[in-house]
């Protein structure tokens, strides 16, 4: 799963080696947090946040596969 979003995410932006992911465990259920340049998250985020919501729906169908709960958060 993480190894998808850091693909996804470092593919979407124009600046890669500065996305950063971190992964935590709470109240089972994986929390990933990304951390990108400003100028990545529009980009990112996409229009309307399709992209992100997108990104989200691939991650929460495949952790359900796997009986698992997923959030991904992008703090401002």
């Amino acid at each position: 799963m993480e190894e998808f979003l850091n693909f996804v995410l470092r593919r979407l932006a124009a600046h890669p080696d500065e996305v950063f992911l971190s992964h935590a465990a709470v109240d089972g259920r994986d929390v990933f947090t990304a951390q990108a340049r400003r100028t990545d998250l529009p980009r990112i985020i996409g229009k309307r946040g399709q992209t992100i919501h997108a990104i989200r729906s691939l991650l929460n169908a495949g952790a359900a596969k796997h009986g698992g709960r997923v959030q991904l958060v992008i703090p401002d």
